[in-house]
């Protein structure tokens, strides 16, 4: 078989792809309505204290009513403009908003008032990557590696960081990291199985790690393709 060329758009658009998967979404369920009510309660037991509209912003982010949590977030800060958490509250809620420039500077302000507030820099890695800003994603994601190594996923977005880059060999032990962390993430075997076949042409790791993606997930988007990619290195001759 002839010498296939590497897709380097098409494995850029898998691993925007695969990002945007693993950001997941925040459920909406009767869990946060009485999250909510028992925030509302406590913000009219203690009006004049930010942390119940605090945790009541949140409360509203997570049941998906970001005009509310921004509303609440607002109140926080009012009552107490040091409140690093109601500007991080108001940082996922611009996001969700759509609004990234206002998010990453709410996120900023946030570690300005509290630079150990980690949550907040680790929001601050998917804001940046989010928008395009890869050096500072990959900056935020560092530091915050550097207090939670084992973390779940960060060393995933960080991988995906470098790839979006073409960084590929930065990528590579970074993706190895996650699944030392999690072994049953697939994410990381399918984008590990496409870096070392498009850009390494190392084919034994690159049928590796697809085949091992295969038997974690019967179910996951694109098997077809890889399952094609699959066939393709297996009758592949140099």
């Amino acid at each position: 078989m002839g010498k296939i060329k590497p897709h380097l758009i098409e494995i850029g658009v898998f691993l925007l792809v695969v990002f945007l998967l693993c950001m997941g979404a925040h459920s909406r369920n009767r869990l946060w309505n009485d999250e909510i009510g028992i925030w509302i309660d406590c913000a009219g037991k203690s009006p004049n204290k930010a942390r119940p509209y605090v945790n009541l912003g949140f409360a509203y982010f997570n049941a998906g009513a970001y005009d509310k949590s921004l509303e609440m977030a607002k109140k926080a800060i009012e009552i107490d403009p040091k409140s690093a958490y109601a500007y991080y509250v108001l940082s996922l809620a611009f996001q969700k908003m759509g609004n990234l420039n206002e998010a990453i500077a709410m996120a900023k302000k946030s570690l300005e008032i509290d630079p150990d507030l980690n949550m907040t820099r680790y929001s601050l890695g998917m804001l940046y990557f989010e928008n395009g800003q890869h050096a500072e994603a990959e900056e935020a994601f560092n530091k915050f590696i550097r207090v939670f190594p084992f973390f779940p996923e960060v060393h995933q977005y960080l991988a995906v960081v470098y790839a979006a880059q073409k960084e590929f060999d930065k990528a590579i032990p970074e993706f190895e990291w996650e699944l030392r962390i999690n072994p049953r993430n697939i994410l990381p075997h399918l984008n590990l199985g496409q870096i070392y076949w498009y850009e390494f042409r190392n084919r034994e790791k690159a049928l590796y790690h697809l085949k091992v993606a295969l038997a974690l997930d019967p179910l996951f988007p694109n098997r077809k393709a890889i399952q094609k990619l699959v066939r393709t290195l297996e009758g592949f001759s140099s």
